[in-house]
């Protein structure tokens, strides 16, 4: 019996191998995809000006070349100053910064990956002093004596009341002809009467109702105290109204008597005039406060 190889069946399960191989050949290998590159990172506001103390909320975020938010982690750095109380919130980093002192400071911002950054300045400004709201003049009413001083003193304040120190202040007189100002806020009393004195702050006044009061005559002084005068002949006489500490006292009015207007008269002005031999004394009165003068009058003499 002769043997005979059969190749007819085992063929197909070859070719059947081999497709699968060729087949399996053609698929392409998984691979994984780069990460996404970090073009640049912006924070907002670049620039912001602030007092002492205020709060800058700051924000960084990240842009892939895409121009898509990147997921990345931020570092923040500050030229001086306080900076915390960072946040996240998708791909939006969050920042505060802070500080006492003025000028101007950097705070930057650097992503990971990419160490990309960018800075904002903050310019700290001193705080602006609080405005005036009003002014207080004391004392709120006085007197003073003609000729005498009075110091008035100017309170600026704020709208709690509270005083503010270091402002300007312009005083002012309704009356100059009553009483005078002076730039510090001293008075001057110039005649009787009635005057307001204005003190002004950045706009706000407050004021003083000032009344000038006469100083009361306390004595007359005439001179010369004891004269001569021939008949027919004049002496002019002059009255000093005086106050109590002796200081002459201007303006007042002054009457003039004789005692004796047969020996000697005298007219509104002090003038004596000599009418017979004697002697006569010639009073002036002021605010009911006299001085006299003894005057003897003595015949002509002969030519």
């Amino acid at each position: 019996m002769s043997f005979k190889h059969n190749l007819s069946r085992p063929l197909p399960v070859l070719v059947g191998v081999m497709v699968v191989a060729v087949i399996a050949c053609d698929i392409p290998s998984r691979t994984t995809s780069p990460a996404p590159t970090v073009a640049a990172l912006i924070i907002s506001p670049t620039a912001v000006a602030v007092q002492p103390n205020q709060d800058v909320a700051l924000m960084a975020v990240g842009l892939m070349t895409s121009g898509d938010t990147a997921q990345i982690i931020v570092t923040w750095g500050a030229s001086a100053g306080t900076i915390g109380n960072y946040s996240d919130n998708g791909g939006r980093h969050y920042a505060h910064f802070s500080t006492a002192n003025a000028g101007t400071f950097n705070v930057w911002a650097t992503s990971d990956p990419g160490g990309k950054s960018d800075t904002a300045t903050i310019t700290v400004s001193a705080s602006a002093p609080e405005p005036v709201a009003s002014v207080t003049v004391t004392p709120a009413t006085a007197s003073v004596d003609e000729g005498k001083t009075l110091q008035l003193t100017a309170t600026p304040r704020d709208a709690n009341g509270n005083t503010l120190s270091g402002r300007a202040v312009t005083w002012t007189t309704s009356a100059a002809s009553v009483a005078t100002v002076s730039s510090s806020g001293l008075v001057t009393g110039v005649a009787a009467g009635s005057a307001t004195i204005t003190a002004t702050s950045e706009g706000q006044s407050g004021t003083a109702a000032i009344t000038v009061t006469q100083v009361p005559v306390a004595s007359v002084s005439v001179s010369p105290a004891t004269g001569f005068v021939e008949v027919g002949q004049a002496l002019q006489l002059t009255a000093t109204p005086k106050d109590a500490n002796g200081n002459p006292l201007t303006g007042r009015t002054v009457t003039w008597t004789s005692s004796d207007s047969a020996l000697a008269t005298v007219n509104g002005s002090g003038l004596v005039t000599g009418g017979a031999v004697g002697s006569v004394t010639i009073t002036a009165t002021s605010e009911g406060k006299s001085g006299s003068a003894a005057i003897t009058v003595s015949a002509p003499s002969s030519s």
